[in-house]
């Protein structure tokens, strides 16, 4: 069951590279502002897909393998893709808007679907780890989820591909957290990524 989810994950990713390619396609002029916006909605689509795939069980970032009941999985994972299907229409609509800010509606549709994402992996990971990996899950998740959240008021002036690489900033701080401690193996050596580890794999 869990490479079919993962597999859910890349098609609705995939859905996202068609809306951005979609609308950079209906663009007479190929500019700046356009590669900025295009670089960062790619980006942040591959960040996200590293998360979910290399660093999660059954496409949810940072769940570990056996801890769900396998249909709370699927309710989880049904909750989190349908945030994966908002941002694949909100980065087609910054596409769109590449010269201007994006609609309010848009914008908020972005922000709120990248911290929604956030979001369900902090609610698959939390409750099942003992009070030190709390610790280290809130610092891995809260900034991320507060920032965005934020954004959604406080950056509806900026441009596009602005909102976007922010977001992309977010996913990296994901992707590499590591406070220290939290990845040392016994031998003290660093683990890449801190407790992220490399958990699922699509065949």
């Amino acid at each position: 069951m869990g490479e079919r989810l993962g597999l859910y994950v890349i098609i609705v990713l995939g859905e996202g590279v068609i809306q951005i390619i979609g609308a950079a396609s209906e663009r007479d002029d190929w500019d700046g502002p356009l590669a900025a916006t295009g670089l960062g909605a790619f980006g942040l689509l591959a960040g996200i897909c590293t998360l979910s795939l290399l660093y999660g069980t059954n496409g949810i970032p940072h769940l570990r393998k056996g801890t769900l009941a396998p249909r709370l999985a699927m309710l989880l994972h049904a909750v989190m893709t349908g945030f994966l299907v908002a941002l694949a229409t909100a980065l087609g609509s910054a596409i769109t808007h590449v010269d201007d800010v994006l609609p309010r509606g848009q914008h908020w549709l972005l922000c709120g679907a990248v911290a929604g994402y956030f979001a369900a992996g902090l609610v698959a990971a939390l409750p099942l780890a003992d009070r030190s990996d709390r610790v280290w899950l809130l610092g891995w998740a809260l900034p991320c989820l507060a920032v965005s959240a934020a954004l959604a008021p406080l950056g509806e002036r900026l441009p596009a591909w602005a909102t976007i690489w922010i977001l992309v900033a977010l996913v990296c701080w994901q992707i590499l957290y590591d406070p220290g401690r939290a990845g040392r193996s016994p031998s003290g050596r660093r683990g890449w990524g801190g407790r992220i580890r490399r958990t699922a794999r699509i065949v």
